[in-house]
């Protein structure tokens, strides 16, 4: 049987076996009878002297070091082992790590046996664990009773911040071997090499145990961290022993990316801390900042933020958003946060965005109850019109709260964008009426019938809007009954038949349709819904029940086609990240706000949305109204589609005289 040679060469024919040659021969062959004595030469002969002696010293302490498996054994007589275990020898037991089992080279010689490389360097990072002299903390101390953190915070005191040639932002930098310029780590041009991880050649993120890696295999192996097949710890695995992934510690090195504190693996580190126990830190000097009343009313933000599966969000959130400098600043002086101190702030130039964002925050969390914010929305239009214009302050404050107001918070449903804006463009008239009137020394009591005829006249038709104002000051005794014709408005033309149902088809069957346009669209198509209802729409109003589904639209639930209700019920279960916390979550609207989950999308975003697909929302709801007139009378028309009695009656007439006109119409001229 031929035997593998070894790394030397054999000695030469005729050269007499010296007395420690035969000896080991002796020892072998003791320990493998079935291995010949020939066979045995031929192994020894290929070893240096060295090896030899190492080996007969081993099997004279230990006679079944061949067959037992132990892991006492020193390297030479491991590379006889496998090289016996090569040959087909099934007695030969090849020695396992003593700490983790793997069959594998065994380096290091500890208490009781031997161990491979990887268990050697997890050993010596765990021997080198102490308090930190800096921190305090019991951490792995790598230089001068320092962990690496304080050590390397401590070197970067003593260097000196400059400005970065390429982004200006005063950093510790370091000279560029391409064109010499001061480039910080984040600007500074990375080399290019073959990753070992996926295999492109692109800019080396880091070097890691296992080669270099790029920046997209780097993220990844951060953000997923698995057991290492040493020391079964869950770890950012960034090398390799004996061909499995490992840890860094196991690979010999000190870098684990794990978080000091928790010893958890981290995704990013921020001061040898991870994202959880960095935030918790900065939630404790943010809120524990405040005073004390402020403090105990945030207790529910502050536990909605630390609660957050994503820290990293509620961080930046704390650290960088406008909203939440804002918090500290309302709070600073001990008094509770209001809506009413929210109002003011958003009075302020350039605090309107970050003080409606913090309100809806605070609502979510439950520190502030939630309001009709369209109605307040209303209250600080009023509020802005009527300080822009003192002298008809008093006129203008009975007709917007005594009038104007009252109206809106007595409707039974939920107010929209487009009552908001009703309201406002009353207001307004109101004032273009009597500044225009004030221009020709006029007071409201002295306008006369041609005086508001002439002011129409002059302006645009949105000047009618001024009736509302008229007739509450009539009524009040201001002004003396005048007259403000309605608009004229042309009747609603609907879509050709056959396209109106080829768009509901499109929006119920088209899968390559985005699934809020396919929502929208039906709801247009087939209800005749307004894009200002359709995004105030909620989770909830999607009910189900024995025998359908139903969409809470009116009074009475309408029943929906399963097609539909498959894609309403799809779009309620979407989830949507929160930008405080990060978490992935279910808003309470069907159409969320992609920056804002706690507010709906505005009607104009969905109309354009439609608009792109072709589906222009006046025709087609023309058209879903008047084929749901003549199939419904108007009192179960006005319950199921949420809209006005009278509105719906109105419907009924319109959709009256369009099928009579359509009768009137010869058959071939017929669509």
């Amino acid at each position: 049987m031929a035997v593998a040679q070894g790394r030397r060469g054999s000695k030469g024919a005729g050269t007499a076996p010296s007395p420690l040659f035969a000896a080991v021969v002796e020892q072998i062959t003791a320990a493998l009878p079935e291995l010949g004595c020939a066979q045995a030469e031929e192994i020894v002969s290929a070893m240096s002297g060295r090896t030899c002696r190492g080996i007969h010293d081993h099997l004279g302490e230990y006679r079944d070091a061949l067959v037992s498996g132990s892991s006492l054994a020193p390297p030479p007589v491991q590379r006889l082992i496998h090289t016996l275990a090569a040959a087909g020898f099934d007695r030969v037991r090849v020695p396992a790590c003593h700490r983790c089992g793997r069959i594998r080279a065994l380096v290091k010689v500890v208490e009781g046996g031997r161990v491979c490389g990887g268990c050697a360097g997890a050993l010596a990072y765990a021997a080198a664990v102490g308090v930190c002299r800096e921190c305090s903390r019991t951490k792995a101390l790598p230089a001068q009773g320092l962990c690496s953190a304080c050590y390397a915070r401590g070197r970067n005191q003593t260097k000196t911040k400059t400005a970065c040639a390429s982004c200006g932002q005063f950093r510790l930098c370091r000279e560029s071997r391409a064109d010499g310029r001061s480039l910080c780590d984040t600007c500074r041009p990375r080399p290019t090499a073959t990753c070992a991880l996926c295999g492109t050649s692109s800019k080396i993120q880091a070097r890691w145990p296992v080669g270099p890696v790029c920046a997209n295999c780097y993220m990844q192996v951060r953000i997923n961290p698995a057991p290492c097949s040493v020391c079964d710890r869950p770890r950012a695995l960034i090398g390799r022993v004996d061909g499995e992934p490992a840890c860094g510690p196991c690979c010999g090195v000190e870098t684990d990316y794990a978080c000091s504190r928790c010893a958890n693996p981290a995704d990013s580190v921020v001061g040898g801390l991870c994202e959880q126990c960095a935030f918790d830190d900065q939630a404790t000097d943010y809120f524990d900042a405040l005073p004390a009343t402020p403090q105990a009313q945030l207790s529910l933000l502050r536990d909605r933020l630390q609660s957050g599966e994503q820290p990293r969000a509620a961080r930046s959130w704390l650290k960088h958003s406008a909203s939440a400098r804002l918090l500290s600043e309302l709070v600073a002086g001990g008094q509770r946060i209001t809506h009413e101190a929210l109002d003011v702030a958003c009075r302020e130039p350039g605090r309107g965005y970050a003080a409606g964002y913090l309100r809806d925050v605070l609502v979510d969390a439950g520190v502030l109850p939630p309001r009709d914010e369209h109605t307040a929305s209303v209250e600080r239009r009023f509020a802005q019109i009527i300080g822009a214009h003192p002298r008809l302050a008093v006129l203008l404050h009975a007709y917007g709260y005594g009038s104007v107001l009252p109206r809106l918070r007595s409707r039974e449903r939920p107010s929209t964008e487009y009552v908001a804006d009703w309201a406002t463009a009353r207001m307004i008239s109101a004032v273009d009426l009597l500044t225009w009137a004030g221009g020709r020394s006029l007071t409201l009591s002295r306008l006369s019938q041609d005086d508001v005829d002439q002011w129409l006249a002059e302006g645009a038709s949105t000047r009618h809007n001024v009736r509302d104002f008229l007739v509450w000051a009539a009524e009040d005794g201001r002004a003396q009954p005048l007259l403000v014709p309605h608009r004229d408005k042309p009747d609603p033309v609907g879509m050709a038949a056959r396209s109106h149902w080829e768009m509901l088809q499109q929006c119920l069957r088209d899968e390559a349709l985005a699934l809020e346009t396919r929502v929208a669209g039906a709801l247009v198509l087939l209800y005749g819904q307004q894009a200002t209802r359709i995004v105030a729409l909620h989770r909830d109003c999607l009910q189900h029940r024995e025998g359908g589904s139903y969409l809470v639209l009116g009074e009475t639930p309408v029943m929906l086609p399963p097609a539909l209700a498959r894609l309403i019920a799809e779009l309620a279960a979407a989830e949507n990240k929160d930008p405080v916390t990060g978490e992935r979550v279910t808003s309470r609207w069907l159409f969320p706000n992609a920056r804002n989950r706690m507010r709906h999308q505005s009607a104009a975003s969905v109309t354009a949305l439609l608009n792109a697909y072709g589906i222009t929302i006046k025709p087609a709801r023309a058209s879903a109204l008047m084929n749901a007139a003549m199939d419904l009378p108007p009192a179960e028309l006005s319950a199921k589609l949420g809209m006005h009695l009278i509105t719906a009656e109105q419907w009924r007439r319109l959709a009256a005289r369009t099928w009579t006109a359509y009768l009137r119409t010869p058959a071939t001229e017929r669509e």
